[in-house]
């Protein structure tokens, strides 16, 4: 609905300033689409895909070659003019796709899952992309992603559960909700983090998580909240080696409501 292929079934809504109901072929010109789907042309040139979208996207033919250069400088693939896409590392496809979508210098960018299947670095240079997109270019930018350090970047974020969003705010605020509704995050570093968080959980603390080789837990007394846990522990041959009090992250947003979600459709 929001790139114009679909009429909205309901309410309102405006993208790049025209009107979702009646302006489907103008959102379409000022926006650009990545999607999940390779989307380029694999017997195509890095070279001729830029054309071919530069032309399906009705840029002038005066300026074209002009736009292609500063996109493939961009993207840091100036010497891969004349590459096939399929001899293309992942990380290099993913880029040549985003610029792809670029060149006609859209308002709105819509990706979907971007980076899926990109090498940690590869990721890391695509959103290097991204940022400099949204704050030096200041291109709108929606994107979805399975990635929680990803949603860091973003200024806001809508969590999505079953098909509903469940939150929508932007990352700090969510953070700062989770204390306020939740308490204090804590990190345990126990000998057997498996089998403690079993015990854990069984001992009234079931939003307890693992995460790496540490158990996270909020809590609004820290104090009260270690003895039981030390109680626990205990009883079951385990040992607390230590704790500590942390930051939480967007995962730790993620898991709690999750499990808040979870727990409401239980009961009702």
């Amino acid at each position: 609905m929001l790139t114009g292929i679909l009429s909205p079934t309901s309410g309102e809504g405006r993208v790049a300033g025209a009107n979702m109901y009646n302006a489907a072929q103008t959102i379409k010109e000022r926006i650009g689409y990545m999607s999940q789907a390779f989307s380029l042309y694999q017997d195509l040139t890095v070279l001729e895909n830029l054309q071919l979208y530069a032309q399906i996207y009705g840029v002038a033919r005066k300026k074209r070659q002009v736009r292609i250069a500063e996109l493939l400088a961009y993207a840091g693939l100036e010497k891969r003019t004349h590459s096939l896409v399929k001899a293309l590392p992942m990380g290099m496809r993913q880029r040549l796709a985003l610029i792809c979508a670029l060149v006609h210098r859209p308002q709105v960018l819509f990706l979907d899952e971007p980076t899926s299947g990109v090498d940690p670095v590869g990721r890391r240079q695509f959103w290097q992309m991204l940022l400099h997109l949204a704050k030096e270019e200041r291109v709108a930018i929606l994107v979805t992603t399975h990635y929680m350090t990803e949603a860091e970047h973003c200024d806001r974020i809508a969590l999505m559960y079953a098909g509903r969003v469940i939150a929508n705010d932007s990352p700090q605020k969510m953070k700062s909700t989770l204390e306020q509704e939740a308490g204090r995050l804590i990190a345990l570093r126990v000998d057997q983090p498996i089998k403690a968080l079993q015990r854990i959980q069984q001992g009234g603390f079931e939003q307890a998580a693992l995460f790496g080789n540490k158990i996270h837990l909020l809590t609004h007394d820290v104090e009260k909240t270690i003895q039981s846990i030390q109680q626990i522990l205990d009883a079951s041959g385990l040992t607390l080696q230590d704790y500590r009090q942390i930051s939480p992250s967007l995962e730790d947003v993620f898991v709690y409501q999750i499990s808040r979600q979870e727990k409401q459709e239980s009961v009702g």
